[in-house]
């Protein structure tokens, strides 16, 4: 009939869209096992997903190979046959112990002894598959299809064994899952059932393709695998499955998109060699796979250098004033906190000592010391003040700082409020211009969580001093700690009535004029706490998902406390981290106490 297309141009036509399916799955296979392991790389669940995803990279890559998608090469179905049992075999030996690993309570030797079953099948598959063709071999016809292929002797046997290995994947996902009471584990496992039940689909459609004769098209099996592989994405962005910690949901897709661009940069290149050129085809492989290995190692090769050419005491250093930054509000760890960091800042740069100093009116205050063993300091704060980093003459400043070399102003704004003093370096009277490069950061932290420590302080004092109420115990209401420990029991009545927000005027004004139980009363500081929270909603709706950063603090709170989401689900969100979630959070419960002392204030 006229207009229809030809034999000819409908088999082109599967050849190009197999070849497509089985491109860009290998590139998308190989990125997403760097992408777990790059991210993981101490979760050994993620280095046997990488596993599972590179043995399936071989299967796609033995299609790729053919001669069907690379004309003119001398590559027989036999010459690399051994492809398949490398790919299939390990790659559901590799994936069956990663969902033993996601199972309930610790391996035992029973669950063991599966591992290792499904580990001899899948040496045993590659052994016969070189030497005897298990899986199968060319019986004529065109290699788009699946009834080209013919089963070896001993497919039966390991066929058989591999479906049984998938069914136990699949039981050990859902028993996990159904094992599981959190929202977000739960969602991660069926995700990834679901992918195994899609890729054990491509055994039955293989075996009807050789022991029917149908001519079910190889792309048929490329579908399902990279179904398969999609669905492993999916739960890695969305849920973050297959991860030791959570994954932020735009960073996994920036990468993605990053290796798109490579790959769309590449491929170009490598059809133009091919036509222009006559380069062999394998460069329409080899190149591309190169490109996502080399941009996937960027970032560990920054690591790995760091690690070369820094000092340890750098390194550490580095980690010290993260641990800082994270912890600057809980008080009661700022000082060691801050006396590791400052010491670690000192040995970078070889102070013989160095103080940090906050100005306080005329006066100052010495808050951390490294190595230092002089006299107390009684100077004025007009001695401190500085613009900026200023190289200090001996006896520059009065004793007992007359040895000080180098002066680091701390500012916030356009407020100075706190100073770093360092001793000369030990292997010179003057820092080099290098070492005050190095200085300037870490000191810019310090400060930062000085300041965030001091505004607490602040705020709390202020608190207190608005409530102007007092606990049973003599000291000032509304701490933050009290604050919290109602909202983790806010729907516990009897110990809302025993906690000292109870003693509120706030709650005595509510009660009933008639006898009342411990029960009532906590059933009011429930509604105050309910009431003071919906002060923080910024509106009547949410205006989008994820909501803007004026919503956090009501969000968390409300999820964390009243609806009773877990953590890990709030962060994946609001695609926060989790040093921003808890900080957030306790920012949010000193609003909320903040906001009751003023209330209790007010009614006074």
């Amino acid at each position: 009939m006229e207009g229809s297309p030809t034999p000819g141009k409908a088999l082109q036509t599967l050849s190009q869209f197999t070849f497509f399916i089985n491109y860009a799955t290998f590139i998308l296979v190989l990125w997403l096992g760097l992408y777990l392991v790059m991210h993981n790389p101490k979760y050994p669940i993620s280095w046997l997903t990488a596993l599972t995803l590179w043995s399936l990279a071989t299967l796609f890559l033995h299609y790729l190979m053919e001669p069907t998608f690379l004309p003119g090469r001398d590559l027989e179905l036999g010459s690399n046959r051994w492809f398949q049992g490398l790919a299939v075999a390990p790659a559901l030996a590799f994936w069956h112990h990663a969902t033993m690993l996601m199972r309930p309570k610790k391996l035992n030797p029973w669950r063991w002894a599966r591992i290792l079953a499904a580990y001899l099948l899948a040496v045993g598959a590659i052994v016969f598959q070189a030497s005897t063709q298990v899986w199968s071999r060319t019986a004529g016809g065109n290699l788009l299809y699946l009834n080209s292929r013919q089963a070896g002797p001993l497919y039966p046997i390991f066929g058989g064994g591999l479906l049984v290995f998938i069914v136990a994947s699949m039981i050990n996902l859902v028993r996990s899952a159904r094992a599981t009471p959190a929202s977000l584990p739960h969602k991660q496992l069926l995700t990834l059932a679901w992918a195994t039940l899609v890729a054990g689909l491509s055994g039955p459609a293989m075996m009807i393709g050789m022991f029917a004769g149908l001519p079910i098209p190889t792309m048929v099996i490329s579908l399902l695998l990279s179904i398969t592989v999609g669905l492993i994405g999916y739960g890695v962005a969305r849920y973050s499955a297959l991860m030791q910690g959570r994954t932020i949901h735009r960073d996994f897709f920036y990468n993605l998109v990053v290796i798109a661009l490579v790959g769309a940069v590449y491929i170009p290149v490598c059809w133009t060699l091919m036509k222009v050129y006559q380069a062999s085809p394998v460069i329409f492989i080899l190149i591309p796979t190169l490109a996502v290995f080399t941009h996937s190692l960027i970032t560990p090769a920054y690591r790995m250098i760091d690690r070369l050419y820094l000092r340890r005491e750098t390194r550490q250093m580095r980690t010290n004033l993260q641990r800082l930054s994270r912890l600057a509000f809980d008080g009661d760890q700022l000082a060691e906190n801050l006396d590791r960091a400052f010491m670690a800042l000192c040995h970078s740069v070889r102070a013989m000592y160095g103080i940090v100093l906050t100005l306080e009116g005329n006066s100052i205050r010495p808050i951390s010391r490294s190595q230092w063993s002089g006299e107390s300091i009684d100077l004025p704060s007009e001695l401190f003040k500085a613009d900026d980093v200023k190289h200090l003459s001996p006896g520059q400043l009065p004793k007992p700082l007359e040895e000080a070399a180098l002066l680091v102003p701390l500012y916030r704004e356009n407020d100075q409020f706190g100073v770093i003093v360092l001793g000369h370096p030990a292997n010179g009277p003057r820092y080099a211009e290098e070492d005050i490069d190095r200085i300037l950061n870490p000191a810019e932290m310090i400060g930062e969580a000085i300041y965030s420590h001091g505004l607490r302080t602040e705020l709390m004092g202020q608190v207190a001093q608005l409530a102007g109420t007092r606990l049973m115990d003599g000291k000032s209401v509304l701490p933050v700690e009290i604050v919290e420990n109602a909202f983790r029991n806010l729907g516990d009545y009897a110990f809302l009535a025993d906690s000292p927000l109870a003693e509120l005027g706030l709650v005595q004004f509510r009660l009933p004029r008639k006898p009342v139980t411990h029960l009532d009363r906590g059933k009011v500081v429930h509604d105050i706490l309910l009431e003071t929270l919906n002060k923080l909603n910024p509106g009547t709706a949410i205006p989008r998902d994820p909501p803007p950063r004026e919503w956090y603090p009501y969000q968390i709170l409300k999820e964390a406390y009243i609806d009773g989401v877990t953590n890990r689900d709030i962060m994946m969100h609001l695609y926060i981290s989790e040093g921003t979630f808890n900080r957030t959070r306790r920012a949010a419960v000193r609003s909320v106490a903040r906001a009751l002392a003023e209330m209790e204030n007010s009614l006074r």
